[in-house]
Order: C-alpha cells, then structure tokens, then sequence
C-alpha cells in the first residue's frame, strides 16, 4: 500500500492542504476537471490523457498485478481522504479504482460516499443504484442506498412526518436484501437498529444495538444509546 501511496503522490501532486468542497463548487471544478466528475465524467480523453493513464496503469500493475486488488487499494485511501475531508482527492482515487478495474462495484461506493459528504442523497442514489446494476450483491451498495434513504428521512421528519416514514421503510428493505450476504456487518447492524427505532419496533431496534455494540468498529452516534434508552427502555 506504502507504494502505491507513493505514485499517487507523484502521477496526481495532491496539496498537502485538504480540499474540502461545497456542491457549487463541485460542479464548478468539475465542469473544468473530468477526474471530479464519476467515471470522468464519461468524457472523451484527449491523446495526453489517454497516455497518462497508460502510464498510470503501468506503475500499478508494476505494484500489483491484480486489478481488482489494486482498485481495491485505491478505493481504500479514497475513504482516507473522505475522512480527513479532502474531497477532491477523494474523487480522484474513486476514478483512478475505477480506471484500474471498472468491474470493481466498490467504485460507485466511492462515488455515493462522495456525494452523501456533500448533502446530496438524491445524487448519491444514482451512484449506487448504478452500481448496483452490476452487482446486485454488494453489501456497500445495498448499506450506502439505505444510508441515503435514512438521509432523506432526516431531511423530510421535521416538516412531514408521515412522509418521511416512507424513505425509513425503504432503508430497511435494502439492509435486509444486505443482511443477505453479509449479516454481522457492524454499520449493517447500527442501521438496522435505527429503522427500527424509527418504526418504533423496540425488540428488534434494541437487539439489533445490542449486536451493534458488541461488533468492532460500529458507526454508532454517541447520542443514539440516550434516545434509545429514553423510547425504549431496557427491561
């Protein structure tokens, strides 16, 4: 990984500065940049570009010989920068995973990720669900989707209520069709405690947390215990 690192750094020159985006600016940059725009923005490569990708292409399989690996890897520190709030550089290693092997589904997690960092579930959705088209399996996919929904839900509760019951329903149809495949995924588990929650179905929110909990690295929020315990006491 220590290697590949290390050629991003030289063949893109990412700022040592973060580059934290709005949605305007996005766009914007992205209109002007094919690397921010997913899949490049399905855009037609001039000869230069065409042959630094060619050139990109040949390090990585220099490092490692297998695509889905390597894509893998960039997928991987994409999420780092994600984290550290440097959008831009997040986009970028999306692509470069999706230039190293475009059958690699885990790009358009990426690119929902990426899009559900800037407030835009709707956008996000398109993004997954294209993924989705080609691997009908994967679980990122399938908890990014109703990560998305849950989003909306949030957007909708305050000024409709019972409209915003709609996306929750939603989210927890795509975290069944997950549990399918991967049933002890740790943010599997805290989501599926949260549709619950919200369903006021205190049994299964509460045994689902409890499973959440006791799971390594679950994404739980510090407050959602308190409003757990506060709806659905312990017995």
């Amino acid at each position: 990984m220590k290697s590949i690192v290390i050629i991003l750094l030289l063949l893109v020159g990412t700022s040592l500065c973060a580059q934290h985006l709005t949605y305007n600016e996005w766009l914007e940059k992205a209109a002007l940049d094919m690397r921010l725009a997913p899949r490049f923005g399905d855009r037609v490569k001039n000869a230069a570009q065409k042959e630094s990708d060619a050139e990109f292409l040949r390090l990585m399989r220099a490092q490692d010989s297998v695509p889905r690996s390597a894509s893998g890897q960039l997928v991987q520190h994409g999420f780092e920068m994600l984290r550290k709030g440097d959008l831009t550089a997040a986009m970028y290693r999306f692509n470069q995973a999706f230039l190293v092997d475009s059958t690699n589904t885990d790009a358009y997690w990426g690119y929902g990720s990426f899009f559900m960092e800037l407030d835009r579930p709707v956008i996000a959705h398109t993004m997954y669900r294209a993924g989705l088209s080609v691997d009908s399996t994967n679980t990122h996919l399938l908890i990014g989707e109703a990560t998305a929904y849950l989003a909306e839900h949030h957007a909708l509760a305050p000024t409709d209520s019972l409209a915003a019951m709609e996306p929750v329903h939603k989210a927890l149809g795509m975290l069944e069709k997950a549990q399918r495949y991967d049933p002890r995924d740790p943010g599997l588990l805290y989501r599926m405690s949260v549709c619950h929650f919200l369903r006021n179905e205190c049994d299964k929110a509460r045994a689902y947390f409890t499973r959440a909990r006791n799971a390594p690295k679950a994404p739980i929020e510090p407050d959602y215990e308190q409003r757990l315990n506060a709806r659905c006491p312990p017995r």
